[in-house]
């Protein structure tokens, strides 16, 4: 991946300074979420057993791909190989994959707008700042999953696409289609993409380029590999995760348009407002350009995408930060063709408007809060008090039965059964109505978790305590199926364990049976 600036920015040395100042403030953003997600130990339970021997499993034994990210799985073994904590090296290349994708955004603007950008330092330096202010991106950036790599990839794909370069368009494609499964989709844009005719570059001399089609041959062999791979390790084209999330049209609809609707208010509107103002403001030759159109629709494609899947009910847009570097440079492309950013001062000026319009939702509504609820005792401060303590005292070999299957299972190794069919495929294969509104949480089955007899249920999204519950646990509506089992009434009764600073984990432990 060739990053180096051309004459256009000033040199190699001004470029590379310019992107650290961009990182670093993006790194300063990112750090004021204090964000984790507990997926992410889903992920590094894999990476885990793999390197311990056991192969690409959970629960040992059982081959059920219950992660969205094999590249990021394997990458997060390596650095377990190397004795470094999974979480620490996740964040340190994922900061590193920040810093590349910064690294091209400069190039792109020139590349959608040569006649304007040919000579020009500022816009690319505008786009670097709009991603550094964008908390969605910066939010994901730490959270210790692959979403930066997948922006990383998205990107490159994107910038060879815009240069014709067919062979790095499928390279890049090929680590989009090895990173999530919706890679593929994204993958074929570009690949289709890096073959058009270029806005700038003559048919005659793009028709000698022979070696055009070795990147689409790369790329559709790459994943042919790797899809029969998965299909003969694991016995399903797709990944488990995609059967969990998906299976009622409607009801994600019900969940992805106000998901997609709130990123619209809170990113997309602003983004609008000033693209509108550019067009009116001199930018109407920029924005009809055949790149600059082709990226408006894989933006386009990409967000019905997310609405028609359901989107995410994780907060900060997750689903949307992997064109949210496309949709700002685009912007910072079509900006350009106005005076707005010619000069140090009107750039400046642009700048601090954006930060108006990109900042708020960093620090407050919905998205913010939905944040905040996650790392609070309610959610991952509490299971990870309650995986710790479980480690210690429960005796080892022990199963459980849970909804959030990241850390405690992570921390404890034990045999884990999700309430949503993550890693149990006959919940995630199951027809369901949507119903409930959770995005990705809407499929379970009591009746066949109770039938494998887990010596312990987390009920309540673990249930964290200032002393031993005396009443029943809080019930959410995914669990009511486990508790109104008869089962569960005569096999199952309630203990609390001390978690430390005084505080009890309810739960509920399989009974000896006469």
């Amino acid at each position: 991946m060739n990053l180096t600036p051309n004459r256009g920015e000033g040199g190699r040395g001004p470029w590379l300074i310019w992107t650290g100042i961009a990182l670093i403030l993006m790194l300063a953003h990112a750090l004021s979420f204090r964000f984790v997600i507990d997926d992410a130990f889903i992920s590094f339970r894999y990476a885990q057993n793999l390197v311990d021997g056991h192969g690409l499993v959970f629960n040992i034994g059982q081959r059920v791909e219950g992660y969205s990210n094999f590249l990021y799985v394997l990458w997060s073994a390596v650095g377990l190989r190397l004795g470094v904590d999974a979480l620490l090296w996740g964040r340190i290349w994922s900061t590193l994959a920040m810093g590349g994708l910064l690294a091209m955004l400069p190039g792109i603007v020139r590349q959608l707008a040569p006649e304007v950008n040919a000579h020009r330092a500022l816009p690319g330096k505008v786009a670097q700042m709009l991603m550094a202010l964008t908390g969605a991106v910066a939010c994901w950036m730490l959270a210790g999953l692959e979403t930066a790599f997948f922006a990383l990839f998205t990107v490159w794909a994107w910038r060879s696409a815009l240069k014709r370069q067919s062979f790095l368009a499928g390279i890049a494609g090929l680590l989009l289609i090895l990173t999530r499964p919706e890679g593929p989709a994204l993958a074929f844009i570009f690949s289709a993409w890096s073959l058009l005719p270029s806005d700038h570059l003559s048919t005659g001399h793009y028709g000698k380029n022979r070696k055009k089609w070795l990147g689409p041959i790369l790329l559709v062999t790459g994943m042919a590999t790797f899809f029969i791979w998965r299909h003969s390790y694991f016995g399903w084209w797709l990944p488990n995760t995609y059967y969990a999330k998906t299976g009622d049209l409607a009801g994600q609809f019900k969940t992805g348009l106000p998901y997609g609707l709130g990123f619209l208010v809170w990113y997309g509107g602003g983004i609008l407002i000033a693209a509108i103002v550019a067009v009116l403001r001199g930018g109407t030759s920029l924005i009809l350009r055949r790149d600059m159109l082709a990226t408006l629709a894989t933006v386009i494609i990409w967000s019905v995408y997310v609405v028609m899947v359901g989107g995410d009910m994780l907060g900060m847009h997750r689903f949307f930060v992997p064109v949210l570097p496309l949709l700002l440079t685009w912007l910072t492309a079509l900006l350009s063709g106005t005076s707005w950013l010619s000069r140090p001062r009107s750039a400046l000026v642009t700048l601090m408007i954006m930060a108006l319009l990109l900042l708020p939702a960093s620090f407050r509504g919905k998205e913010r809060r939905l944040i905040s609820i996650h790392m609070s005792e309610a959610n991952l401060a509490g299971w990870i008090l309650a995986g710790d303590a479980m480690a210690k005292h429960l005796p080892a070999g022990s199963t459980i039965a849970l909804g959030p299957a990241g850390y405690i299972p992570y921390v404890t190794g034990f045999e884990t059964l999700d309430y949503f069919g993550l890693v149990v495929p006959e919940i995630s294969h199951k027809d369901v109505d949507f119903a409930h509104g959770y995005a990705g949480h809407e499929k379970h089955d009591g009746g066949y978790l109770l039938s494998r007899e887990p010596d312990f249920f987390l009920i309540g999204n673990v249930d964290i305590t200032d002393g031993p519950r005396e009443g029943l646990i809080p019930v959410l509506a995914m669990e009511k199926d486990i508790v109104i089992d008869e089962r569960f009434g005569r096999n199952y009764r309630m203990v609390s364990l001390p978690v430390g600073d005084g505080k009890y984990l309810n739960m509920f432990q399989r009974q000896p049976q006469p």
